[in-house]
């Protein structure tokens, strides 16, 4: 079902492209711009999620498109950052990876169990410290570093907290 949360999630899946024409166009603040877009993208997540609640608007088409929105943004920042030297190539392939097994694992608990899988605190924690880790390597803030390092950390506590919780609700 279409609904107003889910319009914004398709507005954030077409801003994905949007991102990475211009980050690849030739221009001296192509960064900036590409940057911003992630943020727009950011805001419409959070704005989207606040309404499909408080309006009680959940949709089982929102919770593919919600997150799916959020992999493809994030790894189209990251992968572009790491191809001009922003980024981490190591923290690339953790996300990716990351991302991969939650969905593998995600679709078998929907498939096999017939379970929901949802975000927890570790999951959107580890979003805010990659969102923090992509700003912080593209204006290469000092500290950036630190920050990524911070973002794998978390990624990694949050693919091991689904990982437990997955080991939890399987039945042998």
């Amino acid at each position: 079902m279409i609904n107003l949360p889910n319009m914004i999630t398709v507005v954030r899946i077409l801003l994905v492209p949007v991102f990475l024409i211009v980050f690849w166009a030739a221009g001296p603040h192509r960064v900036l711009w590409g940057m911003l877009i992630l943020a727009v993208a950011g805001i419409t997540d959070v704005i989207d999620g606040y309404l499909a609640r408080k309006l009680h608007m959940v949709t089982p088409l929102g919770k593919i498109l919600d997150p799916l929105a959020d992999k493809l943004m994030v790894i189209s920042v990251m992968t572009s950052l790491f191809m001009i030297g922003r980024f981490p190539f190591w923290l690339v392939v953790l996300v990716i990876v990351k991302e991969l097994l939650l969905v593998t694992g995600s679709l078998f608990m929907v498939i096999r169990k017939h379970l929901q899988v949802s975000a927890n605190f570790y999951g959107k924690a580890a979003t805010i410290a990659i969102y923090a880790a992509l700003f912080f390597s593209a204006f290469k803030i000092t500290g950036a570093s630190l920050v990524t390092v911070l973002a794998g950390i978390i990624s990694v506590i949050a693919l091991s907290n689904y990982a437990l919780s997955f080991a939890r609700r399987r039945t042998y």
